[in-house]
């Protein structure tokens, strides 16, 4: 881009217009070069001191990402305006510098609606979307009045923490200056209400919407298909003129979701025969997820196929997908293959413990074990995963090493890792070592929690003391479940305890709480143990 040289004759203003025009122009074409150029020209003629094209150049670095020369424009200012003030604080705000930002927000004379707006905007933008809310908050407190764009964001914070008392606040304040009509807010409020889980007052603003874009139809068609009502979800759906992909991918994802993996597949058949929409990394992870469910390898092979025909990029969640649904449709090799060319790096736990899943049902762990060392990021599902993987494969020993490695260097164990290596213990009737376990589950306050006092109960018990067996079972309280009682039913009956068995049992009964074929089995044999076997079959028929 060129830069007409002003005449001698030319007038201040007329040079200011024309800088101004052609820094315009540099915004739009992101042209840095063009920028500086004027600048340059702005100081040799002298104009550096006109707050109008001082603000065009502040302006201009701030749209192009010139960070360091938007602060030394600003500061070389000798008169800000309000432009200049909210361009700065929209700056610092948009590159997270928070502290930056609220240091120039206290110290505009007068914020208006803008330098509130910008505040709101970056605090989304950082997740802190709390803090959002309260400077929407003390912007009505100060008199300032909301533009649409503050509403949309305040809404969009209120969503993000399913503020739904707030929301409803901001929806009186819309109504009240008459933007409800205003498409962008009400998809806002939409969103809002989706978002909190009023479905009921989601309905009605969309009901209300005269004009509705996508977005809108996205919206409601996403709420439906998130709490189950697949039926709505699919009517809107097909009420739609045109739906674009986020529509297909809401009622693909929402079949999905709910376990309707088929009607997702027929979906997706649909898309593929009558759509101009062509399927994204979001349709092929929920199509290869409903295969995964499926065991569908031959399908999933299919979509593998038309992945690489049409040049999509396999990797992040798509390459994850891909690998969860070899893992659990029984293509295991191919599984490991993609892992073995595409790397470690961003596996995330779901595909590794269907991938452990997998090893684990052919009964080579090894390659498991290999892939568990090189993640990254190891949390507690994945060491979890590793440790029943091993249990599970009768390789006790291994199961107990890794435990103690975790407790040394992973995350802290939680109630599942605590019930997966008291099993073990189980296994091997090792009573010292699970009251260890016991003791390391109290300190870290899990001994109470369902999963983790079943495993107890059995370990307890397989491990000769049904004392203990019986402790543990009175400390659950409340929290006892079916299993619950069927394990101590069970350890009743294995150590002779036949009459107190049936008296559990009938208890059980007496709450409500129904047995299972496993409840009964251990009924059965309480009950031969005390020579009342005819009592146990008429019991199973109660």
């Amino acid at each position: 881009m060129g830069i007409t040289k002003p005449s001698c004759t030319t007038s201040y203003a007329s040079h200011s217009d024309l800088y101004a025009d052609v820094l315009q122009s540099a915004i739009k074409s992101r042209d840095p070069f063009v920028g500086r150029s004027v600048h340059a020209r702005i100081i040799k003629h002298g104009l550096h001191l006109g707050v109008f094209l001082m603000n065009n150049l502040l302006n201009f670095y701030a749209k192009t990402g010139s960070f360091s020369d938007v602060h030394c424009v600003f500061a070389e200012m000798p008169l800000k305006t309000i432009f200049s003030w909210n361009t700065i604080l929209s700056a610092y705000a948009k590159r997270g510098n928070f502290e930056a930002a609220q240091r120039v927000f206290d110290e505009i004379p007068e914020p208006d609606s803008v330098s509130w707006t910008s505040m709101i905007v970056g605090y989304n933008m950082l997740g802190r979307f709390d803090n959002a809310i309260h400077m929407f908050l003390r912007m009505i407190s100060c008199g300032v009045s909301p533009t649409q764009f503050t509403f949309t964001n305040v809404l969009a914070s209120c969503a993000a923490t399913e503020a739904l008392d707030i929301g409803r606040k901001v929806h009186s304040f819309i109504v009240k200056l008459g933007l409800s009509s205003v498409v962008p807010v009400a998809n806002s409020l939409l969103n809002m209400y989706a978002k909190s889980g009023d479905s009921v007052m989601a309905k009605v603003v969309f009901d209300r919407m005269r004009l509705k874009d996508k977005s809108t139809w996205n919206t409601m068609i996403s709420m439906h298909m998130h709490f189950g009502q697949l039926d709505l979800g699919l009517a809107l759906f097909q009420e739609m003129i045109d739906p674009d992909i986020v529509s297909w991918n809401s009622i693909i994802t929402g079949y999905t979701h709910q376990g309707h993996d088929v009607k997702a597949l027929e979906i997706f058949s649909l898309m593929l025969n009558s759509s101009s929409s062509k399927p994204d990394k979001y349709t092929l992870g929920s199509i290869l997820s409903a295969c995964a469910n499926l065991e569908n390898l031959k399908l999933g092979k299919q979509i593998h196929a038309y992945m690489v025909r049409a040049n999509i990029d396999i990797s992040g969640a798509v390459r994850n997908a891909l690998i969860l649904m070899y893992a659990k449709a029984g293509g295991i090799e191919i599984a490991h293959r993609i892992v073995d060319i595409t790397g470690i790096s961003n596996l995330d736990v779901i595909a590794f413990t269907s991938l452990l899943d997998g090893f684990v049902k052919i009964g080579d762990i090894n390659p498991a074990r290999d892939i568990f060392d090189s993640l990254e990021f190891r949390d507690v599902v994945a060491w979890t995963a590793m440790i029943v993987g091993y249990a599970q494969n009768g390789l006790l020993s291994d199961a107990l090493d890794l435990f103690r490695k975790m407790v040394r260097e992973g995350p802290k164990p939680n109630n599942y890792t605590l019930a997966a290596v008291l099993s073990v213990f189980s296994s091997l009737a090792s009573l010292g070592h699970g009251k260890q376990l016991h003791a390391t589950a109290i300190r870290l306050q899990e001994a109470s929690s369902i999963s983790v006092g079943n495993a107890l109960i059995t370990m307890y018990s397989r491990s000769g003391s049904i004392r203990d067996a019986r402790k543990v079972f009175k400390q659950i309280c409340s929290n006892k479940n079916k299993l619950t009682w069927t394990c101590m039913i069970i350890a009743l009956a294995q150590h002779g305890f036949g009459k107190d068995a049936v008296e559990l049992f009938d208890t059980m009964l007496k709450l409500d709480i129904e047995p299972d074929q496993i409840t009964y089995v251990g009924v059965l044999s309480a009950c031969s143990h005390v020579g009342l076997v005819q009592q146990g079959f008429i019991k199973m028929w109660i």
